[in-house]
């Protein structure tokens, strides 16, 4: 029987796959076979197939043969290539054999990385670790072991002379003690994370992915799944250039960032990016609508002729970010930052270029065609408004004019969702987003067009009806920043985190007092009250043993004492004493739904506006600091809070207008109304705070589960939550609330139930009293 190819060469080289274990000879002889056939081993390449055969040669019938099948094994199409450079082949299979002679455990994990590219996919890298691994096999062999576990994962974070680095730590670290510098090698240890962030100075998304999320839900009230880019298809990410890119309900950032020079400025990079997206979807850009079957790019809504593209990015970008500064203005600098970074790295060489740099950093003469984009920015209310605007005369026009526009395709911002990625997402945006942005265009054309002259979108105009005005309104609520807080579940004994949306509503002044009982006595009597109890600015504390004067009638009845008993006790200094109160309290109102039913003649929001007013007007007159606001809501992402009355605003007409105008409606989710009043008194600096709930109900809202008392323990743990921050809650409650309940609900009996209702305006100043004094 002939002899095969691989036993000829076998043989030539004093290679017998006799010697090899009689399981394994067929896939050694096909492997070999294979190879010959490539060209990977041969007469053509003399060094390498000479040193392959010698490792071969360690084939003895025992476990050494499973160490060769596994290096066989590594030959795959990513390793080929180091058939080619004989130098790096032989470094390599020689230091394989090294550490398989010293385990065989060692060997094997050794190949499979070489198969898994863990040694490094190019000359360079490979290059790399087998220097560094025969430095550190100087120092430890279970070291050196070590570093071959962990190479792999040091190359996805650090570049050669990093990883230099971060070797010279670990053998530093390993002369410390073994266990330690052995799991920093491997990268297992928490300090290997420590040691690349402080040479990379890098920030990962694992790190920020909860705090971005919860920011998006705050800035859009909507939940947006943060996830890294590797989730798309990585040659389209590759063709574009894509550094961010947002999908309705996805946005897709770099699994890190190491663009600035400490963690601190890449971390920001992180919030600006999400800032960014989460303006693209609050003002309706393509990404709100991004993965929608009709809209996979931009090119599906203007057309995919260059010109139309490059035009719809320059308005869209320019409009968002124009609109992020005005919504956010903290974020101004960071966008600042973003441009100049963005344009030194794509320059001005391109007409699109050229345009988007004077739209977005305009100076104090633009252009015709940037005013021009600007204008359209103005006007537009969302990206379909804008690709109706692009077919404008004046706007077209730039096209035109701007040389170049139309030449080459715009490259993407490096802080904006790429509005050109093709995009698919599992759940795309419905029908009826796509409809209603289609008609929130027409009626801002429709609108134009009847008042002849172009408005700012989302602003009310003097001729404005009272119905647009509340579309607008109701527009812009829909997009406004929330505030979001975690929901306690008693069954779970756990937290539902970021699970309450709160938005903050603005208060409108009633210009009169209609349907709200006149109290200017009750008023009266109160505010005699609390001034009656108004402590002295400042008196003297008398009789002591020391201070910053001699009171003269004391030491006279010193010096006569002294006469009688030879050491009376020396007490005739006194010094001034200024009392002050160190107070401030937040009264919320509970203005739900059921606070418009009526109790003989009266709503129940009328008397809690009555009892407000003469509790300010004591306040007011104590000198006490003291907010007033109410809360309802529909829904846990719909929770309201209204403020009537701030802290450092003045008890005017304006505050009481305002209290005059609150409206009852919708339902009763204490919980995190009480939370919210926390956050804004924990930066009240008085020593005593405290909050007075008024309501005339239980804890209702949808998603409540009546049957339990999941609303009542949310309660008690807000009650908790606070206190632990200095912060004492007390409810005043109607008798729809039972005794058992309330007692769950506020923490030591912080309560009192109102048989009726009508007693609240003066319970509530004598309550208040009985607590401070």
């Amino acid at each position: 029987m002939r002899e095969s190819q691989a036993e000829e060469w076998g043989g030539k080289h004093g290679f017998s796959f006799q010697s090899v274990c009689w399981g394994y000879r067929e896939i050694f002889t096909g492997i070999v076979d294979g190879l010959l056939a490539e060209g990977l081993i041969g007469e053509d390449k003399r060094e390498v197939t000479r040193e392959f055969f010698s490792l071969l040669k360690a084939a003895d019938q025992s476990c050494f043969d499973h160490v060769l099948k596994v290096f066989l094994g590594a030959i795959n199409s990513e390793t080929r290539w180091i058939f080619d450079l004989p130098g790096i082949f032989t470094d390599v299979v020689n230091l394989g054999r090294e550490f398989a002679e010293l385990k065989l455990y060692y060997g094997i994990t050794f190949f499979q990385a070489l198969g898994e590219g863990g040694l490094g996919r190019s000359p360079a890298e490979v290059r790399n670790f087998v220097n560094h691994a025969r430095r550190i096999r100087s120092v430890d062999e279970e070291l050196a072991f070590a570093f071959v576990k962990g190479y792999g994962k040091l190359l996805d974070r650090l570049d050669a002379d990093e990883i230099g680095v971060y070797i010279n730590e670990g053998i530093r670290l390993f002369g410390r003690g073994r266990a330690g510098g052995v799991g920093f090698m491997e990268g297992t240890a928490r300090s290997s994370e420590n040691i690349i962030r402080s040479i990379t100075r890098e920030c990962r998304l694992d790190d920020v992915r909860g705090s971005l999320a919860t920011m998006l839900k705050a800035l859009t009230g909507r939940e947006i799944e943060v996830a890294d880019m590797s989730a798309l298809d990585s040659d389209d990410l590759i063709e574009r250039g894509s550094m961010v890119v947002c999908m309705y309900k996805w946005l897709y950032l770099s699994v890190s960032i190491r663009h600035f020079d400490t963690e601190r400025e890449n971390r920001a990079w992180y919030y600006l990016l999400t800032v960014v997206a989460a303006g693209m979807l609050a003002e309706n850009s393509f990404a709100a609508i991004h993965g929608h079957p009709d809209f996979t790019t931009g090119a599906d809504l203007v057309g995919h002729s260059v010109f139309n593209t490059n035009l719809l990015q320059v308005v869209e970008y320019t409009r968002v970010l124009k609109r992020v500064r005005e919504r956010w203005p903290g974020c101004r600098k960071l966008l600042d930052t973003a441009l100049q970074t963005e344009f030194a790295r794509r320059g001005s060489d391109t007409g699109v270029d050229r345009l988007l740099h004077e739209c977005l950093c305009p100076g104090d003469c633009p252009s015709p065609q940037a005013e021009t984009v600007l204008d359209a920015c103005e006007r537009s209310v969302n990206v379909f408004d804008t690709a109706s605007l692009l077919e404008d005369e004046e706007v077209e026009l730039v096209g035109r004019e701007c040389a170049g526009l139309g030449e080459h395709e715009m490259m993407p911002l490096c802080f904006v969702p790429d509005m050109m990625f093709p995009g698919h997402v599992s759940h795309p945006p419905p029908d009826r987003l796509v409809a209603d942005l289609r008609e929130q265009a027409r009626r801002r054309r429709e609108e134009e067009s009847e008042s002849g002259e172009a408005g700012q979108a989302g602003t009310e105009s003097e001729e404005d009806s009272d119905d647009s005005a509340e579309q607008d309104e109701n527009a812009e609520q829909a997009v406004a920043a929330v505030f979001v807080y975690d929901e306690w579940c008693h069954s779970d004994n756990d937290y539902y985190l970021d699970h309450c949306f709160l938005h903050e509503k603005e208060c409108r002044e009633s210009t009169r007092a209609g349907g709200v009982c006149s109290t200017p006595v009750e008023a009266r009597h109160v505010r005699e009250m609390f001034e009656r109890l108004k402590p002295e600015e400042a008196r003297k504390e008398k009789w002591l043993a020391d201070g910053d004067q001699i009171n003269l009638d004391v030491l006279v009845d010193y010096i006569v004492w002294r006469n009688v008993e030879p050491f009376p006790r020396i007490q005739f200094y006194e010094k001034p004493l200024v009392r002050r109160r160190d107070l401030a309290v937040l009264v919320l109102l509970d203005v739900s739904g059921s606070t418009g039913d009526r109790s003989r003649g009266e709503t129940v929001l009328d008397i809690e506006k009555s009892a407000a007013l003469i509790f300010g007007e004591g306040l007011d007159s104590l000198g006490d600091r003291f907010a007033i606001c109410g809360f309802s809501g529909n829904g846990r992402e719909n929770c309201e809070y209204f403020v009537y009355k701030d802290f450092d605003e003045s008890w005017g007409q304006q505050a009481i207008g305002r209290v005059l105008g609150a409206y009852s409606s919708s339902s009763t989710r204490i919980g995190v109304a009480l939370r919210h009043s926390g956050h804004r008194m924990a930066s009240v600096e008085n020593r005593q705070r405290l909050i007075i709930l008024v309501t005339d109900g239980k804890p209702m809202d949808s998603g409540y589960d009546p049957a339990t008392r999941y609303a009542q323990y949310d309660v008690r743990k807000a009650c908790e939550e606070n206190m632990r921050t200095g912060i004492n809650t007390f409810a005043i409650s109607t008798e729809e609330n039972a005794r058992a309940d309330m007692e769950i609900m506020f923490p030591g009996r912080r309560f009192v139930i109102l048989d009726n209702i009508r007693k609240l305006p003066m319970v509530l100043p004598q309550l208040y009293l009985r607590m401070t004094a």
